[in-house]
């Protein structure tokens, strides 16, 4: 708990404390003559008591109400458990206070404090009040996270579409196209059949990029499908320069992720694999899932040789978008080990 944090809290338990105090102020001005005020030894007695009390238990409230987030967050509880334990957590600590609060001030004032029936009265309202301030304070509370989850929202749709910019402008270049269009054309000549389904892929890897990868989440089969024309395209454009290995397991159809997060991966393997100048230089490429994660492993043999401007941009934008879409539900890793570059992806793709 940060400064921020008890700042905010005494400052909420402040502004909840003065409505009992204008509450009075309205009740002091309307019934001055009241024979109920001659209970008090003055009016601003009873102000203080009730300003006092009202804070003590909204702080308390608040505390216990954030201890209570940390061990039953928003994203494991339901709401309803969450709250049923909130409210069960926050009366007793209210009876306390109320009861050492009571006995504190009963000298001070010209009620009957040792009686039963004020000291239960007294706790019962405390119990009352705290209720109201938890369920006050945790609207507040899913507000603040609903503004949040809009804000989170934006950004997200805005990386994705930085993401596709970027996949467009790393993938579907010219360099990209001329290249694969002309290896197309020289492969016409030598084998027709091939060339037709070469062209088919890429078509379908343009189609899946310019229209199906808008969505939010995809089909992994569906992704999968892309990877494995994406891939093949690479092989054909760059020929004997590549030994590639390749094993994309079909996963079952309901399994739904967000697009276009391997292919960074597996283009910087083939970009910077065929610059490293190696003669030939070895790719392998897998991903598995089980019930609960994909996990993509890509590995590829490269030569170190010196970046002209920036690079690596592609895995940057990889690593927003996972932190934006899996928080805390994705892990991102790379490694380089004898002239070998490792990247491992795992996402958590069930709640």
């Amino acid at each position: 708990m940060d400064k921020n944090y008890w700042y905010k809290v005494f400052r909420t338990s402040a502004g909840i404390a003065l409505i009992p105090v204008l509450f009075g102020l309205v009740q002091v001005f309307l019934f001055e003559n009241d024979d109920r005020f001659r209970l008090y030894n003055t009016w601003w007695q009873w102000l203080c008591f009730n300003a006092g009390i009202t804070f003590l238990l909204t702080l308390s409230a608040s505390v216990i109400g954030r201890w209570v987030h940390l061990k039953l967050p928003y994203e494991k509880t339901h709401y309803a458990l969450r709250l049923s334990v909130q409210l069960v957590a926050v009366t007793i600590p209210a009876g306390i206070i109320m009861y050492t609060y009571h006995k504190a001030w009963c000298p001070y004032l010209l009620l009957d404090c040792a009686s039963q029936e004020r000291l239960f009265y007294n706790i019962t309202l405390a119990v009352v009040i705290t209720i109201i301030a938890t369920i006050v304070l945790e609207g507040a509370h899913l507000f603040e996270l609903w503004k949040k989850s809009l804000v989170k929202a934006s950004m997200l749709r805005e990386e994705h579409l930085k993401s596709q910019l970027e996949v467009l402008k790393s993938q579907i270049n010219p360099h990209f196209l001329f290249n694969t269009l002309n290896s197309i054309y020289i492969q016409s000549a030598k084998n027709p059949e091939v060339s037709r389904e070469s062209i088919l892929n890429f078509s379908e890897l343009l189609s899946y990029q310019l229209y199906d990868s808008r969505e939010q989440y995809v089909r992994l089969d569906a992704e999968i499908e892309y990877l494995q024309n994406y891939i093949e395209l690479e092989q054909m454009r760059q020929g004997d320069a590549v030994d590639l290995a390749v094993a994309l397991e079909t996963p079952q159809p309901e399994v739904l992720v967000a697009p276009l997060l391997f292919t960074p991966i597996i283009e910087n393997a083939f970009k910077y694999g065929l610059a490293s100048g190696l003669e030939t230089y070895r790719l392998s490429v897998a991903l598995h899932t089980d019930d609960e994660q994909i996990t993509l492993v890509c590995r590829n043999e490269f030569r170190p040789v010196p970046r002209r401007g920036k690079g690596g941009l592609g895995l940057e934008n990889l690593k927003k978008r996972l932190e934006l879409i899996y928080p805390g539900r994705h892990e991102f890793k790379t490694v380089v080990i004898d002239n070998e570059f490792i990247a491992e992806l795992k996402i958590q793709y069930t709640q």
